[in-house]
């Protein structure tokens, strides 16, 4: 019966011996799971953005303006597919997509890309870039995090453009989606009130604007920042008349002086009234 249970434990201890072996050469082959950071893919793989990104830009009516793509990822970039697409070519149309600093720097650091590796598409309304690195693959740490810069033209009508993009990579596994949003900005320019008669800007009309007016006219101890304030008759300059009306005003003398603030609509050649306490 002793024999037995010695076989027994004999048994036991090297099964758990093997069992402890096995475990700790599985553990030893098992390559640890790369650390990526998180990101918005949808199924499998390692869940990798990549830090992919296209600013956000604000652009004049008709003006000719590069959106910048951009890399920020600390691990092997082994291959890269972009695909940015515009929702109407006459709000912002695509001219030509070239190859970011970053790229460059690759290409500078490894005598060349590799033949055939690199293709750029670009119409009117998407761009398509494709790109792989072998044998060296791309890391924006040491190379930068500039890939392309995409020349576009934007349209004439103000708001906003709404450009969506979607990029592959083996590197990550999945695909990932985004946009970027190009302000077309309103060249109107924002109306001003002024109050025509506050010479000193005090948010009242009195004598003391006309002394001031006076002086600016002929003493030139007082000077305005508001020369629309000064201008009481709306002509574009400012002059006697201004002096004459604004007195005018003030004491019945038949002048229509409002005293208060009102849109300056007439375009002059004065200069832009600053610290007027009008919106």
């Amino acid at each position: 019966m002793r024999s037995r249970n010695v076989y027994a434990l004999q048994f036991i201890l090297a099964l758990v011996i093997s069992l402890s072996a096995t475990a700790k050469g599985s553990a030893q082959n098992t390559p640890f799971p790369i650390p990526v950071p998180p990101g918005s893919g949808s199924t499998g793989g390692y869940n990798n953005d990549l830090g992919m990104s296209i600013a956000d830009i604000t652009v004049e009516p008709g003006e000719l303006f590069e959106l910048v793509v951009e890399i920020d990822n600390p691990n092997l970039i082994l291959d890269f597919q972009l695909y940015l697409n515009s929702s109407s070519a006459a709000n912002c149309q695509f001219l030509i997509a070239n190859l970011g600093a970053g790229i460059d720097a690759y290409s500078a650091a490894n005598g060349t890309l590799p033949p055939g590796q690199c293709d750029l598409f670009t119409e009117p309304s998407s761009v398509w870039a494709l790109m792989f690195f072998y044998p060296v693959p791309y890391q924006s740490s040491i190379y930068g995090n500039e890939i392309y810069r995409i020349s576009c033209a934007a349209g004439m009508t103000p708001g906003e453009v709404t450009l969506p993009w979607f990029y592959t990579s083996s590197t990550s596994m999945n695909g990932f989606s985004g946009e970027v949003i190009v302000t077309i900005a309103d060249p109107t320019p924002a109306i001003t009130e002024v109050m025509r008669g506050d010479v000193n800007l005090d948010s009242s009309c009195n004598l003391t604007d006309a002394i001031n007016l006076l002086d600016y006219l002929y003493v030139g101890n007082f000077e305005s920042t508001c020369m629309d304030a000064c201008d009481i008759d709306d002509s574009g300059n400012v002059n006697l008349a201004d002096a004459v009306n604004l007195l005018s005003g003030l004491f019945g003398g038949g002048f229509n002086l409002e005293d208060a603030c009102k849109a300056d609509g007439t375009a002059d050649s004065l200069a832009e009234c600053i610290g007027s306490p009008c919106p």
